[in-house]
């Protein structure tokens, strides 16, 4: 792990890209999130900016006297919604002569997990389409219960993508599972020479393996008031019922 954390430190990333993640929350409301890739040939890293200003603030005493400031400000103010949040509390981080490490969870729940790296068994198709500038060929494959149609750019050689996905010969710059609720869609591409740094605040999710993570995680959202409770140590009420749309889930579904 030391290894693995002291080679990734030494990388540079070769590009940056934006990406749009569209899901649906519990309740079937469509969510629109920025992520971030930044890739070289051996290493990246997939995140969400906010996510990692948090981490990042929370992880000196400093930071977390800047972050006490805002959340005051914004109670004072009335303004609680301004608050920046870990809506998205994702980090990939993928080393492709190693392992993948991953931070995900929710706003109550937070993980890490390390698994072998590996890349999906892509079918290449006939059809293309543009994308930002670029000419994209189709790619399909079957990816821990869903299937995946993937969009990658040949121009750009970097056998990688957001989220896990990688291993096409080109960077793949759309990506949506079949059912319609997840898409990643390519918003900006920059060359870069940016350091792909660590996640500051790892010490606030909690080391497990990924199918664990997963069924705890399951448990929250189908009943995400008893969650809270026992997350913030405290009984949670609400008024009216709370309406979860089950047929919702997550990125992999192979821990049913």
């Amino acid at each position: 792990m030391c290894l693995v954390a002291i080679a990734a430190m030494a990388q540079t990333a070769d590009i940056e890209v934006s990406y749009n993640y569209k899901h649906f929350h519990r309740t079937g409301k469509e969510q629109n999130h920025q992520m971030i890739l930044l890739a070289c040939p051996t290493y990246s890293k997939f995140y969400n900016p906010i996510t990692e200003y948090l981490d990042s603030l929370e992880s000196t005493p400093e930071g977390m006297d800047v972050y006490n400031q805002m959340k005051m400000a914004a109670f004072t103010a009335g303004n609680i919604k301004d608050v920046p949040s870990r809506t998205v509390p994702m980090y990939v981080f993928k080393h492709k002569n190693g392992d993948t490490e991953v931070f995900d969870g929710n706003v109550a729940l937070m993980f890490q997990y390390t698994e072998p790296y590996e890349s999906q068994k892509w079918e290449i198709c006939d059809s293309t389409k543009n994308i930002l500038g670029y000419d994209c060929i189709m790619a399909c494959a079957d990816y821990r219960g869903r299937h995946w149609t993937a969009w990658f750019a040949p121009d750009i050689p970097i056998q990688d993508g957001p989220w896990k996905l990688s291993g096409l010969p080109g960077l793949i710059l759309e990506a949506t599972e079949n059912s319609g609720q997840h898409q990643f869609t390519a918003t900006g591409i920059n060359a870069t020479k940016k350091q792909i740094t660590q996640n500051l605040g790892s010490d606030h999710y909690e080391r497990t393996n990924r199918i664990d993570m997963l069924k705890t995680l399951r448990r929250f959202e189908d009943d995400p008031i008893s969650g809270l409770s026992v997350a913030m140590g405290r009984k949670i009420t609400v008024k009216g019922d709370v309406q979860i749309n089950k047929s919702l889930d997550f990125l992999e579904m192979d821990y049913r």
